[in-house]
């Protein structure tokens, strides 16, 4: 064999074990990558038990999808809907025309879940993965607020939960001025 022959079944190799390992352990990849697996879950469920809805006196916006989550984990399910992607650009504009309002983001979690995260709960954990995907679409992180609550009787189905972050539109609080 001359060298030449060598590195490229050396590049081969690597590639193929690149790969290997790459579909095997990377756990988002494993949801994204099995599309019939996804596909099935979609046509088996109807609609999120929280539906993407926000609504303020002079806005409204509402989708059938909302961010899913794995049982347990802060980081929710990609890819994220055509629609629900339409309902994030609809609130960036909102707010960008609308700087003294705010949105709060609850999330949502169970007793039986178990929190792996640096954040006091679930719930707030995953309001946070959702924060950053806003800001990462041009929403600011001064008009987000995040939250957590506890909340029992939220559906699971197949060992996800379907769309556990609400939001509500409010006004900003202003701060107090301060007179020397």
């Amino acid at each position: 064999m001359t060298k030449k022959t060598t590195y490229l079944l050396g590049i081969l190799t690597v590639v193929i074990i690149g790969t290997f390992l790459y579909m095997n352990l990377c756990s988002e990849c494993r949801v994204a990558g099995n599309q019939e697996e996804a596909i099935s879950l979609k046509s088996k469920t109807t609609s999120p038990t929280y539906p993407y809805l926000v609504s303020d006196g002079d806005y409204s916006y509402e989708a059938k999808e909302n961010f899913n989550f794995n049982i347990s984990n802060p980081s929710f399910l990609m890819p994220i809907s055509g629609e629900l992607k339409d309902g994030i650009a609809s609130l960036k504009d909102y707010l960008n025309s609308n700087e003294q309002k705010t949105v709060n983001l609850t999330g949502f979690y169970s007793s039986n879940e178990e929190n792996h995260t640096s954040f006091s709960n679930l719930g707030l954990a995953r309001a946070n993965s959702v924060k950053n995907h806003l800001m990462l679409n041009g929403i600011p992180s001064s008009q987000i607020n995040t939250l957590g609550e506890l909340k029992e009787d939220m559906i699971f189905h197949e060992g996800i939960l379907l769309g556990p972050i609400t939001y509500h539109v409010s006004k900003q609080e202003e701060e107090p001025s301060t007179i020397n």
